[in-house]
């Protein structure tokens, strides 16, 4: 049997899902099964994990298709560069014809599904990672009445009902799938993301992130990393920051980069919050000593987006087997789910709540069960899930209507 994968990035570079992918294109290897990746190529000479080595060329055929990145603020022009991609990635599988397709999260899906069912009459598994036009909606970036939410809707909706089956990375997003775009539930199948359980934490005197940045004596450190952009609700941890300036024992560090960067420093500065230091983004291999070299971390998402999305780092979080807070809906399952481990959410989007929840964690109260929830979000099983859907997908599970 032959799988096409069709992947949003490239392997060329680290992005937010590469171990995601690679880690299910190797189990369907480990499998027997043949697979052609599809992928972009931003470098001259294109770049494999090392887990591919042994399949290139046997079990693993890779189509690259050069791909230039165009700037994060033309939306516009990225749309339209990523719709010719997967244009371009349609007419390699006509060539090439598969048994059947994995396609990753983007925002064009509906192209890339309509092309499998009515030219390559192949089954298709969409996995949705992050929820768009949903993401922009909740975060006030647009409007329901405005024309570019309408139509990516509209174009998302197909795409749901015409995949012949959907993954997807939470039961929050799930309930959106079905309630938003009336998709039945059982054509959703939730399965958790995974960390970089590859990679090793270091005991505190070898971690890379404390011999960058050295703990001071009876210092306890809240970190926050990630994109800082308008999704994060980053500014929710410096007002909580501010609030606890006068707690010198206490202290936040802010890991990332993004669009709201300048924005929050500023805000830092303005404070005069001494107590958080910014950092720039950390190598990817030295993700597990970031977060092992917290005493907390703080998972906060503006109200609503999680419904949309469901951060990366919440895997990598739990890995490093540190207390964690949440900073998402109340009302959310995902919310419960914390809250049933015994860790923390902080409703509201609440500063002087979250200072609060800070403190209680720093007097050693409210640890939460961390290995009962990091549990759904292991590797070996999850992918294992993927495996599994991709494998039982037969084109007669389709129940797709044609809007």
């Amino acid at each position: 049997m032959r799988i096409a994968v069709v992947s949003i990035g490239s392997f060329d570079t680290q992005y937010s899902d590469y171990h995601i992918m690679r880690d299910i294109i190797v189990g369907l290897l480990e499998r027997g099964l043949k697979v052609n990746l599809i992928q972009k190529q931003y470098l001259d000479a294109p770049q494999y994990p090392q887990q591919f080595e042994k399949y290139l060329g046997n079990q693993l055929y890779v189509e690259n298709i050069h791909f230039e990145k165009k700037a994060k603020a033309n939306l516009k022009a990225r749309y339209l560069a990523d719709l010719a991609y997967y244009r371009q990635a349609c007419r390699l599988m006509k060539q090439n014809r598969p048994d059947k397709i994995f396609l990753q999260s983007n925002n064009t899906a509906f192209y890339t599904v309509f092309y499998a069912k009515h030219i390559l009459k192949c089954p298709l598994v969409y996995n949705e990672q992050d929820i768009f036009p949903e993401n922009a909606y909740f975060t006030g970036i647009l409007s329901k009445n405005n024309p570019v939410y309408r139509v990516a809707h509209i174009l998302q909706k197909y795409a749901y009902k015409n995949a012949t089956a959907l993954s997807t990375i939470s039961d929050d997003m799930k309930s959106t799938i079905v309630t938003r775009y009336e998709i039945p539930a059982d054509k959703v199948q939730v399965i958790y993301n995974w960390g970089h359980e590859e990679l090793q934490v270091h005991s505190e005197t070898e971690n890379t992130f404390l011999q960058k940045y050295p703990k001071k004596r009876g210092e306890f450190r809240v970190v926050y990393a990630g994109n800082l952009g308008k999704m994060q609700n980053v500014e929710l941890v410096l007002e909580a920051a501010a609030l606890m300036r006068d707690e010198p024992d206490i202290s936040f560090y802010i890991v990332g980069g993004g669009v709201n960067e300048e924005q929050l420093k500023a805000f830092a500065k303005e404070k005069e919050l001494s107590n958080v230091t910014f950092v720039r983004m950390q190598p990817p291999e030295e993700v597990a000593d970031l977060y092992s070299a917290a005493d907390v971390n703080v998972i906060p998402l503006q109200k609503g987006l999680i419904y949309a999305a469901l951060p990366s780092k919440t895997a990598d979080c739990l890995i490093a087997g540190k207390p964690i807070i949440t900073c998402v809906d109340g009302e959310s399952k995902f919310a419960e789910l914390v809250e049933e481990c015994g860790a923390q959410n902080v409703k509201n989007n609440s500063a002087k709540n979250l200072s609060t929840v800070i403190r209680s964690i720093k007097c050693g109260l409210y640890v939460g069960e961390i290995k009962r929830l990091a549990s759904l979000f292991q590797k070996n099983s999850n992918v294992k899930e993927h495996c599994d859907l991709i494998a039982t997908t037969q084109k007669s599970m389709n129940r797709a209507i044609c809007l």
